[in-house]
């Protein structure tokens, strides 16, 4: 089923399995915190390539300088001023994220939101039917490296299944795909409780490492 590629939104394309996924930013206004050291080109462990732009820069580049912004470009600069836009390619697929950079005490978080994928192997219908949900990886950094580590599926359903878990969800589609409904507030407090928690591959099964491509000599 070649609608299936469309899970090109962090999951199959990207990783050996499913990540959460939820309705709304697992951010809050105030975690926001842009890091230089993710800007740049990379490429990561599964021959994906990725180019990391400042959204500020990107939205200024687009824009025509002799006009005044819309409401709708006043909103999204607003909303995504301290993000970054994140271009990916593998196996000749392209997708655009917006990504959010957040922070929970010590501990860098980025929201990814895809905006943009290749949609020529899918009918305009089946297209209508895309939910661009958020997913969550936590950041390491290490000198021209970093390691992304998506929330997983799997040590979540188990957190539900033995009712150590009350996050608001829905199981949806014919897969029945963990959805998280809660609130950004909600998804946030989790986090900072689910970093200290004791559970099995927590941050483990779905890890993508990043080699800087532009490095300085």
């Amino acid at each position: 089923m070649k609608s299936r590629l469309i899970l090109l939104m962090l999951s199959m394309a990207l990783l050996s399995s499913c990540i959460v996924k939820s309705l709304q930013p697992f951010y809050i206004k105030k975690s926001l915190a842009f890091n230089d050291q993710l800007l740049g080109s990379w490429t990561d462990n599964k021959n994906g390539a990725w180019q990391v732009v400042a959204f500020v820069d990107a939205f200024n580049e687009e824009r025509d300088m002799d006009k005044p912004l819309s409401e709708d470009d006043k909103k999204a600069l607003e909303n995504y001023k301290e993000g970054y836009l994140v271009n990916y390619i593998k196996k000749e697929k392209e997708a655009g994220f917006i990504a959010m950079p957040f922070k929970i005490e010590d501990e860098y978080y980025i929201d990814f939101t895809p905006i943009q994928f290749e949609e020529e192997d899918i009918n305009d219908l089946a297209v209508q039917h895309l939910i661009k949900t958020h997913t969550v990886a936590k950041v390491e950094f290490n000198k021209d490296r970093i390691q992304l580590s998506w929330l997983s599926e799997e040590p979540i359903n188990k957190l539900y299944e033995t009712e150590r878990m009350r996050l608001k969800y829905e199981k949806v589609g014919f897969d029945e795909t963990l959805l998280l409904t809660a609130t950004s507030n909600e998804l946030y407090e989790f986090l900072r409780k689910y970093r200290k928690a004791e559970v099995e591959d927590k941050w483990t099964k779905d890890q993508l490492t990043l080699q800087r491509t532009d490095a300085k000599p």
